[in-house]
């Protein structure tokens, strides 16, 4: 621990001298514990901010700017409880499903068919968007089809290995250029004012089957499905953050006098992911503004997404911005790819064991074998299917409409059970909760009733 977070631990009132308090103030967060919110951050640059939010800029226009408003403040619920558990508690919230209510270990067995089948599934779109835009970067080479089978069969052999972490950095680093770049292009070349004003609070047709497909799309995939709050406790985790030391150290959470560290620890969860959430919708909110301006009524399409996607910067930088965005949103998207299957496998992994109560299971070799299993079942669905970017993660989106709601009542769940009074929500967050939840669950009966055809 720096010098910086001992004196602000100092100053923040009688504690017990063996805890490891962390930084109070930003520069000492920022030096110390920043860092798994934007990893979750760039998981939701991917499919959300790259083809979501451009088709529904180019669809509706700046009104959906409003749309994704609304999804982020109601999916915040479910995150926070995450955060709330795993900074609180020091432990990732997936360790107390075996407490809920039912069935023997069913939740464990829940999350491990989300991280296995629905991440299939989820790896597939995400994949063939990455597919396209490598086949705009080289064209005549390479099919959409076999630049997924070249691409992500690579990103699982380095995941496998282990060996990605250098190819991710880059990655990493031209997503952070493009999201530069959009924040840019959207501040140098707003819509019109004409556009703006016929945009901006244009309600659609709430009950129209365009305006259902797209938010429930929208819903299900931004700014990330629910499960990887499970990712982000994994990688806090790692990380060391949270308030572990009292089990380490066999200390009792209900002693007041270990209450300011667990309120510390929180505070420090709780920072770590609005700085990623907030620039999440900030970016997002950029995409539609720029969609707006260059694509406006004529949204992407399966046909021309690539192209689409890469001229929308180019009112704003001109005609060499193309291949920038081209560059960007493809590394963008791989980089969610690797993510994908790293944090797929990996929780695979460990949750196997907790759930066949049996600690002797090699979670390396299960990870490396839902790696291969995702790998080849995904590449096969994407030769069978064609070249549909837009149209499959538009359909597997609204299905994780439907599929992640569990997490949010999971979540809540095991904060109310294991965090000690004083951290356990207040009558506001349980209001909060409750509505949030309602609109989490209206947003999955779009998903639903879209995905068994009531919707056409």
């Amino acid at each position: 621990m720096t010098d910086v977070a001992n004196s602000a631990a100092d100053e923040s009132g009688p504690q017990d001298s063996e805890l490891t308090y962390p930084s109070s103030d930003w520069r000492g967060f920022f030096e110390n514990h920043f860092g798994p919110s934007m990893l979750w951050a760039l998981i939701s640059i991917g499919g959300s901010h790259i083809v979501l939010a451009p088709t529904l800029g180019g669809t509706f226009g700046l009104v959906a700017i409003w749309m994704f408003g609304l999804i982020y403040v109601a999916k915040y619920g479910a995150w926070e409880l995450g955060i709330r558990y795993n900074y609180g508690v020091g432990a990732n919230p997936i360790e107390a499903y075996g407490d809920l209510p039912g069935p023997k270990n069913w939740a464990l067995w829940l999350t491990i068919l989300v991280f296995t089948v629905m991440y299939t599934f989820i790896t597939a779109s995400v994949g063939m968007s990455t597919a396209a835009f490598v086949a705009a970067l080289t064209p005549g080479w390479l099919t959409a089809a076999w630049a997924y089978v070249i691409f992500v069969g690579a990103a699982g052999a380095l995941v496998i290995t282990s060996r990605y972490s250098v190819l991710e950095k880059a990655l990493i680093g031209f997503t952070i250029a493009v999201g530069v770049l959009v924040l840019l292009g959207a501040l140098v070349g707003p819509p019109s004012p004409e556009l703006i004003a016929d945009t901006a609070f244009a309600v659609p047709d709430l009950t129209g089957p365009a305006f259902i497909a797209l938010f429930a799309a929208a819903a299900g995939f931004a700014p990330t499905g629910f499960s990887t709050s499970i990712l982000i406790g994994s990688w806090s985790m790692a990380k060391g953050e949270g308030a572990g030391e009292l089990r380490e150290k066999g200390l009792d959470p209900d002693d007041p006098a270990n209450h300011d560290y667990i309120r510390a620890w929180i505070q420090t969860g709780r920072r770590d992911f609005n700085v990623g959430y907030v620039f999440s919708f900030v970016l997002i909110a950029a995409m539609v503004v720029l969609a707006t301006n260059v694509l406006y009524p004529n949204p992407p399409t399966d046909a021309n997404l690539a192209f689409a996607i890469g001229n929308i910067l180019s009112d704003s930088f001109g005609e060499w911005s193309y291949y920038a965005m081209l560059i960007g949103a493809f590394a963008a998207l791989y980089s969610t790819v690797i993510t994908l299957l790293d944090g797929a496998a990996r929780a695979t992994g460990d949750i196997l064991p907790m759930a066949l109560e049996d600690e002797s299971i090699d979670s390396e070799r299960v990870r490396k074998l839902v790696v291969v299993g995702v790998v080849v079942v995904s590449s096969a669905m994407v030769v069978a299917l064609g070249d549909v970017p837009v149209t499959l993660l538009l359909y597997v989106a609204a299905i994780l409409a439907v599929t992640e709601i569990f997490f949010y009542p999971a979540n809540w769940y095991v904060v109310e059970k294991h965090l000690p009074e004083p951290f356990r929500p207040s009558r506001a967050w349980h209001v909060y909760y409750v509505v949030s939840l309602v609109f989490v669950l209206l947003f999955g009966a779009m998903g639903a009733a879209l995905r068994l055809g009531f919707i056409g």
